[in-house]
């Protein structure tokens, strides 16, 4: 037994003054004589000695009340084994309060975020004031690295919101451990009250600073059923006015019975285009399909939407895409244009095409256009070749039409800057197109079927091209050698595509065939740049937006919630024209958002990660046998059934007082003094 007071222990010397009343104080007795003396004599020495061992019961009774009062002002305590702390010393305590959106759940006492926040004020009120505390959550915020007082900590805590970010308990751990360690001489001690969600706690890699009192407290949500939208894709990434969309959209079931009915609503610009309903097995998921058409062009906003019940921030599903009036194309041509391309994408308001000479070509102009066609140019200069690398690398599409003429070995050093496969000698012999990717986004919904006997392009003259190991090559059509006839390839963030003949009568029939059209429109087509339909918060991923048409080097673009007041500046990147945005965290709400410069450049969407959706957590005794399994004797589960929380750390850290006791025996021992002068008499 230690105390935390010793130096009243000197109280006990009070003791000595029962004692000294005891022996100073006795009952003087007179004699009185008759003449049967040893009757009376008898009697007298019976009287005495009962009246002697009352006053020794009555002292003894008054030293143990003494002692027990200067034992309970002593304050004693046993210390327990799993004290790691000084109860005299200052303590440096950190919790951890997870605040993600899993914490949306209902537990015993509302909301598992309000539950968190009450055992965070429990545990503080079982230190003293002179101790120092910190608070830590998900958002891991500069003001939140110092130890603060006890009121600081308090006021702190009330201002805790959701947050949007997830960390695991390594994560936290070395948290932790990076604040203790400008700490020396002192106890520490580390909280971490969370759900513990198996889907991103971590506890397998969890590995404690030994160093540290590490303290588990878990947090238990009511219901742990809940559905969540997953993802949503479109079928084809070309969007046409008038054209009919088919938008695919993925729900999970993360509960153990079955989801019936479950009702699904799309809006596109605040307009509802569709309400859909269905049937999810226990932990798997579901996919429907829903069709609509766009109207008008521009910037879509769009929000997919269930109802579920408590867990709501995976009931929203936002994204976001653009339709243009026209698709920018230039052509570079070597001696004249190409009558064929000119009656496809001239003549089409889809497009916005330009025919330009090789020689004439505007450098800073580039940028502005999706798709480059290269059209029967002999030569590529340095200057052009430079340039249409910065292109493609940043997002733009080419496409090359040799000439039967062209210098091969200046197409070869060109292709290969581009990582690309190359020209390497022109053959004459006839051939065939033998085969079609059909599952290529290309060709994939040009037709309803595939035909069996389909009518495939012939050619007379034809270039062959080399196979490079590092060219992820895909080819469209193939002929009957094996060698590509149309073939793709990723170079950047654009494609380059590579076709074997020229663009003339001459050489193949294919200008003239039926593939030529839904082949050139195709590329045209998906050639412009759209961005992701949505981006997940928390995912550190560079934000891609497409050219903004006259910007500049030091141009302010901001980005503005449609749903809210939330505006935020990012910090940007801007090479050519293709501007990448780096946000550090600073969206923190789900919703649809709006780019603009001096006006509109893109609508961006950003979702909550679905990682927290699962709702399965890890049991008191899992994570008890965890610790047990992996012997982290620093390291323990406090749940507090029997007693209050405040209690159960008070003991741990502090021993098992024992101040309340010695009180009781106090006014047990001075109730027995009077009882006993009453009684006996």
């Amino acid at each position: 037994m230690s105390f935390l007071n010793p130096y009243f222990l000197f109280g006990l010397l009070a003791i000595a003054i029962p004692v000294i009343i005891h022996l100073f104080n006795f009952r003087r007795y007179k004699k009185v004589f008759f003449t049967n003396v040893r009757f009376l004599k008898e009697v007298q020495q019976e009287t005495k000695k009962k009246s002697q061992l009352r006053h020794l019961i009555i002292l003894a009774l008054r030293i143990l009340a003494i002692a027990s009062l200067v034992f309970a002002f002593a304050q004693p305590y046993i210390p327990l084994a799993q004290n790691t702390t000084n109860p005299k010393a200052v303590n440096y305590i950190s919790i951890y309060l997870d605040n993600s959106l899993s914490m949306q759940a209902e537990g015993g006492r509302g909301s598992l975020l309000e539950e968190a926040k009450a055992k965070a004020s429990e545990i503080i009120s079982a230190y003293r004031s002179a101790d120092h505390f910190q608070l830590l959550t998900n958002d891991f915020e500069a003001r939140h690295r110092q130890f603060v007082t006890r009121e600081e900590f308090v006021a702190m805590l009330r201002e805790v919101e959701w947050s949007p970010v997830a960390r695991s308990l390594p994560e936290v751990a070395k948290r932790q451990a990076e604040s203790f360690s400008e700490i020396s001489g002192a106890s520490k001690i580390a909280y971490v009250i969370s759900d513990f969600q198996q889907s991103t706690s971590q506890l397998a890699l969890f590995d404690p600073d030994t160093a540290l009192a590490y303290y588990m407290v878990p947090v238990k949500s009511n219901k742990s059923d809940n559905l969540s939208i997953d993802s949503c894709w479109f079928e084809s990434p070309v969007h046409l006015l008038g054209q009919k969309v088919k938008l695919f959209v993925s729900v999970k079931n993360n509960a153990a019975t079955i989801a019936e009915k479950v009702p699904l609503k799309l809006s596109v610009n605040n307009t509802q285009k569709a309400v859909s309903s269905f049937d999810i097995a226990p932990g798997s998921s579901a996919g429907t399909i829903i069709t609509y058409v766009d109207k008008e062009p521009g910037i879509h906003h769009g929000l997919i939407e269930i109802t579920d019940s408590p867990v709501t921030f995976d009931d929203k599903f936002y994204f976001s895409y653009e339709i243009k009036n026209s698709v920018p194309v230039l052509c570079i041509n070597g001696l004249q244009s190409n009558v064929f391309l000119n009656s496809l994408l001239a003549e089409d308001s889809a497009f916005s095409f330009v025919n330009v000479s090789v020689n004439q070509v505007d450098y800073n102009s580039l940028a502005s256009y999706n798709l480059i066609i290269l059209n029967e140019i002999p030569e590529v200069s340095s200057g052009l070749s430079e340039e249409l690398f910065k292109f493609v690398t940043n997002g733009g599409h080419l496409l090359i039409a040799p000439d039967e003429k062209m210098n091969i070995r200046n197409y070869q050093s060109f292709l290969t800057v581009l990582n690309s496969n190359y020209y390497t000698v022109l053959n004459k012999r006839p051939q065939k197109v033998a085969e079609l990717n059909w599952q290529h986004p290309i060709y994939s919904d040009v037709f309803e079927s595939v035909p069996q006997n389909i009518d495939l392009p012939q050619v007379t003259t034809f270039f062959s091209m080399s196979r490079i190991s590092r060219s992820a090559q895909d080819y469209l059509m193939k002929l009957q050698n094996g060698e590509p006839f149309l073939s793709v390839q990723d170079c950047g963030n654009g494609k380059v595509f590579l076709l074997s003949v020229p663009l003339k009568a001459e050489c193949s029939n294919f200008p003239k065939h039926a593939l030529f059209v839904p082949t050139i429109y195709k590329i045209a087509m998906m050639s412009r740049m759209q961005p992701r339909l949505y981006y997940v918060i928390g995912s550190h991923q560079p934000v891609e937006v497409p050219t903004v048409p006259g910007g500049e080097k030091d141009m302010v673009l901001k980005l503005k919630n449609t749903g809210g007041n939330d505006e935020i500046i990012p910090q940007l990147q801007n090479q050519n024209g293709h501007i990448t945005l780096l946000l550090n965290d600073q969206v923190r709400t789900h919703g649809n958002y709006i780019l603009s410069n001096s006006g509109p450049v893109a609508g961006l969407a950003f979702n909550y990660s679905k990682d927290e959706s699962d709702m399965k957590c890890y049991t008191p005794e899992e994570i008890t046998a965890f610790i047990d399994k992996n012997t982290m004797e620093n390291t323990m589960m406090l749940e507090g059934k029997a007693k209050s929380l405040a209690a159960v750390v008070s003991e741990l850290n502090q021993g098992k007082k024992l101040w309340k006791t010695f009180v009781l025996l106090a006014l047990l021992f001075l109730a027995s003094e009077v009882v006993l002068l009453r009684i006996w008499k």
